[in-house]
């Protein structure tokens, strides 16, 4: 019991709950100002712990919602040529330098077993091709430059979910508030840059350390700095 204990301790992640949590919080706080019976939570005289623990509770079934719309907006934000791991398959991409990119595929050669353009894989294909190239970095326990990137990128979407459905709110709600409308478009902004950004970091430092690992043969085991 013990030992399946540390074994849960391990692979709980706070970060991906904080990824949560705080995208719904940010629609949480904004309800208060809607609703006086969710703004009794946030009364003068402090939060109890009980009407804590609720709130937290909201942010967070409300964060699991705004993942939805954050699933929704994905595509559009990377229009017009898909996610950053995508790039790379094209001849003309400027993710990796042409050098990086032909080591790219023989990497892929090595790892599939047989020869593979990678240019003429569909998305779909290329999806399980990055899947098996991330399994191979965890098993070698290499994804720590990955990891960072995608819980980025993640927490992100999810504050660019959140800001705009707070925006779209105010546009239908309190359409003359237009203080409140430009922060929340300058805040939508920032967030979809955010995004952008760790995401293609996350597909440059999924594809650099793939390289690296079918070159040095490293398949397990703990890497080194």
């Amino acid at each position: 019991m013990a030992d399946r204990q540390l074994d849960v301790s391990r692979s709980f992640d706070a970060y991906e709950v904080i990824g949560i949590v705080t995208p719904g919080v940010v629609v949480a706080l904004m309800l208060t100002t809607e609703w006086p019976s969710l703004r009794a939570l946030l009364s003068d005289k402090g939060l109890s712990i009980g009407d804590f623990g609720l709130f937290v509770l909201i942010a967070f079934v409300l964060g699991h919602l705004v993942q939805a719309v954050g699933n929704w907006i994905e595509p559009i934000v990377w229009l017009p040529h898909g996610l950053p791991t995508d790039w790379v398959r094209g001849p003309r991409q400027n993710l990796v330098t042409p050098e990086q990119r032909r080591s790219l595929e023989a990497a892929v050669v090595a790892m599939e077993g047989s020869k593979q353009d990678i240019s003429a894989m569909n998305r779909r294909q290329w999806l399980a091709v990055t899947t098996r190239a991330y399994g191979r970095l965890r098993d070698a326990d290499r994804t720590r430059r990955v990891d960072a990137a995608n819980r980025t990128y993640g927490l992100s979407r999810g504050l660019a979910a959140a800001l705009l459905a707070c925006l779209v709110w105010y546009v239908i709600v309190h359409t003359r508030d237009y203080a409140a409308l430009s922060v929340l478009a300058v805040a939508f902004g920032a967030a979809v840059w955010r995004m952008r950004r760790a995401g293609t970091h996350y597909a440059r430092a999924l594809i650099l350390d793939f390289i690296d690992l079918e070159r040095t043969g490293q398949k397990h085991g703990r890497s080194h700095p």
